[in-house]
């Protein structure tokens, strides 16, 4: 799509800039981005000339959001905070995506570019009612917005968002520029920017869980929608799409690493849903990430080719499923259910403590309850013109319950999984051995279910203890 809604030479400010600045700073021993003649052309053009140029070289764009984040956030810190904000009001969509770059910095740039772009699709959708490509952008952009609006506790913060149609988006819960404990909640097929809401929601979800469980005070949960999900159905099953992911989710995460080093954070974790469990799981097993925990909700399966959850170069790694849940097997026709011995993942239990006032997961979705899904008045309801279809839908609503849903089991033992100390190693389970853990007896100790299973034998060693 192009850099299509601001002067193409204040983008290419941004780009001369950067570019320049790798070219010094890279070093002896790596091959820069040399600031060539293109750019040289590009900044003596005026406006007009220099949008046409751009428009027909954007390879100028790429290069600079292919640079090291760590050379980019040692150029951005350089500048003064005046020159910085100039950056971001001259080129807002480069600079919100930039990595390397503050991500307080990247909200005010993507917040800019945000409204920007609902003003654009809301004259496109005025002008061509019937365009459904504007209307599904238009509905990705205003969800978004949803989701930053008001003053909510803990902060929010829209740390990517892409010029895709529709947009891929990244909202962090909580301060990521000062966080010691960083979590990726990543969804699976049928999430995408037009549930950013919910989804966000879901985020804020665990942050909350894991102030509960313990976690430092200075954390953030980022609402990761930043790959192409599947929808529905049989390419929920193909690799497609977790191919595609797994170098965006990677390059998240290093860049996270990059602008963060040496400021504090000392774990990154990731919590992944369905289809999502598969993407993170090409990514971990490609490069080491530095990921302390990953969490699989309703796995749509591993590619056998990993092999076991060792070779995802994790701390430790964690599965649960619901018994209830009768779509994440669907997805596992050709690949691997994480639970497995062979794999070797410790199981979480989600169906439920009764005990401890925790309920369990009814189906396969991740998240169910808002306060706006919640109300009986609001449209998601009242869209049901027959009273007695509306009630019986409400009241099926109201006892379903998906897997970062509050007050289940499988939110509570996720926050506790993802509120260990690092250095508790859980190594994977092997000959027929199935370690599942439930964190529900107290905050500091998990006990071991002792369930029976024809396959496994259940191994009674305790679940790692919580942080503290």
């Amino acid at each position: 799509m192009g850099m299509r809604r601001a002067s193409r030479r204040a983008v290419g400010l941004v780009v001369s800039a950067v570019v320049v600045a790798a070219a010094v700073g890279m070093g002896p021993g790596y091959d820069p981005v040399a600031p060539d003649s293109d750019l040289v052309e590009l900044m003596s053009l005026p406006e007009k000339a220099a949008d046409a140029y751009l428009a027909d070289h954007p390879d100028l764009v790429i290069k600079v959001l292919d640079l090291r984040p760590d050379v980019v956030a040692e150029w951005w810190d350089g500048y003064p905070r005046e020159k910085q904000a100039q950056m971001i009001d001259s080129a807002p969509q480069v600079v919100g995506n930039l990595q390397g770059v503050d991500y307080t910095s990247r909200d005010t740039a993507n917040r800019q570019y945000l409204a920007e772009r609902i003003g654009a699709a809301s004259r496109l959708v005025a002008e061509n009612p019937g365009d459904t490509d504007a209307g599904l952008e238009l509905a990705a952009l205003t969800a978004i917005r949803g989701a930053l609006r008001g003053h909510p506790t803990p902060s929010r913060y829209l740390i990517s968002l892409t010029d895709d149609e529709p947009p891929l988006a990244s909202i962090a819960v909580g301060d990521l520029d000062a966080a010691e404990q960083a979590t990726f909640v990543v969804p699976g097929m049928g999430t995408y920017t037009s549930d950013m809401q919910l989804w966000t929601n879901a985020a804020e979800n665990v942050y909350k869980a894991q102030g509960r469980a313990g976690a430092p005070g200075h954390r953030s949960v980022i609402a990761w929608i930043g790959y192409q999900t599947p929808p529905p159905g049989i390419e929920a099953t193909l690799g497609g799409f977790a191919a595609r992911g797994a170098p965006r989710f990677a390059s998240d995460v290093k860049a996270l690493t990059a602008t963060r080093q040496g400021t504090g954070l000392d774990t990154i974790d990731v919590i992944a849903h369905s289809y999502g469990s598969t993407m993170v799981a090409d990514a971990l097993f490609g490069d080491d990430l530095g990921v302390s925990v990953f969490v699989m909700l309703g796995s749509a399966g591993v590619e056998k080719r990993i092999g076991t959850s060792a070779n995802l170069k994790v701390d430790r790694v964690y599965a649960g499923e619901a018994v209830q849940d009768e779509e994440a097997g669907l997805g596992r026709i050709e690949r691997v259910d994480p639970r497995s011995p062979i794999f070797g993942a410790t199981v979480i239990d989600v169906d439920g403590n009764s005990l401890a006032g925790l309920l369990g997961v009814t189906e396969h979705a991740p998240i169910l309850h808002s306060a706006y899904n919640d109300d009986p008045t609001s449209a998601a309801w009242t869209k049901y013109p027959d009273p007695a279809e509306r009630i019986r839908l409400y009241s099926e609503h109201m006892t379903d319950f998906g897997y970062l849903d509050n007050g289940t089991q499988s939110l509570w033992n996720t926050a506790q999984a993802t509120t260990q100390p690092s250095e508790s190693r859980v190594e994977p389970s092997d000959g027929g051995v199935r370690v599942q853990c439930d964190f529900t007896t107290g905050p500091e100790l998990g006990a071991i279910l002792l369930e029976s299973s024809p396959a496994t034998s259940i191994r009674t060693d305790p679940c790692p203890p919580s942080r503290t």
